[in-house]
């Protein structure tokens, strides 16, 4: 066995959100339903956590995982919602939308609600069951994911909340809203759970029940937050990449055994007067050298401010930790100290936009899966 660096200079990000190749933790973004037929529609390519083929019906585990924003009113029973997949309309577009008749999409699969019999909580995540219907997703599956206010009764609407790309038109995966199809600035923000357990997720999506910013200085009793990051394969760490506002000096740290005896194996010191803007991110730091890790051993990604001058780093929250399958370096979660052992923060929930540059693997003999990080491009 031996450690083989990529080529060239690419170096994959693990361990943090990767969005349009930058390294971030979107805000949510709430889009309106309020219409008979009016919709919201997560395109894209699927991925399933092992790679395999599964189905979502009526049985098991089976649900469809979204966000509902803080407007909502269900109250009245001539109103229905559908939640569900549904193939992907190849006559007509863009924006790309759903199979549907009449603009009333043609679920496959799919969760159904009645206005005032439950089933939808604002400012929550959904786990929503489905009702009827029965799909088999393939990985690499190209599909739909969509909630539709099939028929409006009163002044019933609700909010679907995904993820904002900052001005950035979606292109693939995508978002598209509205009966008369509107292309949105969005992510997917969805989680297929299938009748087994096994999670499924759009491929450069963005998984969050929500998300902030955590500001920390070295004058705080906590000083120093990321991620831990453990990998199933042997890998170099180059480097870490953040997205955070730094107001002072800094200190980026490759640590490890956080969870133990935490020891800094590699530091990069940043003087704040060598970044281009102080108050905003992505900022990619390199080590003098890189440090090779060994396979399944925790590691962590950590950012200490020098000086009582703070930072403040982005970070978002899964609904269940079992969502962090949805980043590369998925045996990962928010920790922090003061002195001694790191802790997970919020019970392994929470995901820091912070991360390990890593560019050498196991040239054979790892096991384990691996998740995709970007290379090539």
């Amino acid at each position: 066995m031996s450690l083989v660096a990529l080529d060239g200079t690419p170096l994959t990000i693990m361990g943090c959100p990767l969005r349009r190749f930058v390294p971030n933790c979107s805000s949510l973004t709430g889009n309106a339903i309020s219409a008979a037929n009016d919709s919201l529609i997560m395109i894209g390519y699927i991925f399933t956590e092992d790679g395999a083929s599964h189905t979502i019906d009526t049985t098991g585990s089976s649900s469809f995982g979204w966000r509902c924003g803080p407007s909502l009113t269900f109250a009245n029973a001539g109103t229905t919602v559908k939640v569900g997949l549904a193939a992907v309309d190849t006559a007509n577009g863009p924006p790309v939308r759903a199979v549907n008749v009449a603009n009333a999409i043609t679920f496959d699969v799919a969760a159904v609600f009645t206005g005032g019999g439950g089933g939808i909580t604002g400012s929550a995540w959904q786990t929503s069951v489905p009702t009827t219907g029965t799909k088999t997703v393939a990985n690499g599956d190209f599909l739909a994911f969509a909630i539709q206010m099939t028929a409006k009764g009163g002044s019933d609407s609700l909010q679907v909340q995904c993820a904002s790309q900052g001005g950035i038109v979606g292109v693939m995966p995508t978002v598209t809203t509205g009966s008369s199809y509107s292309n949105t600035t969005q992510l997917p923000n969805a989680v297929i759970t299938f009748s087994d357990g096994v999670r499924g997720y759009f491929y450069g999506g963005y998984v969050a029940s929500s998300s902030t910013t955590q500001t920390w200085s070295s004058a705080d009793t906590t000083k120093e937050y990321g991620n831990l990051i453990q990998l199933p394969v042997p890998a170099k760490a180059y480097g870490v990449v953040f997205n955070a506002a730094l107001f002072g000096n800094t200190d980026a740290i490759l640590y490890s055994d956080p969870l133990g005896t935490p020891a800094a194996q590699k530091t990069v010191s940043i003087d704040l007067n060598t970044i281009g803007v102080a108050s905003a991110g992505p900022i990619v730091v390199l080590f003098p050298s890189p440090y090779s890790m060994s396979a399944n051993t925790p590691y962590a990604a950590i950012l200490k401010p020098t000086t009582s001058t703070s930072i403040q780093a982005d970070f978002k929250t899964y609904a269940s930790s079992a969502h962090q399958s949805s980043e590369s370096g998925s045996n990962g979660y928010a920790i922090n100290r003061n002195t001694g052992a790191f802790a997970a923060q919020n019970s392994q929930k929470d995901r820091f936009g912070i991360g390990l540059l890593v560019g050498a693997f196991d040239s054979g003999g790892g096991g384990g899966s691996f998740s995709v990080g970007v290379i090539g491009c």
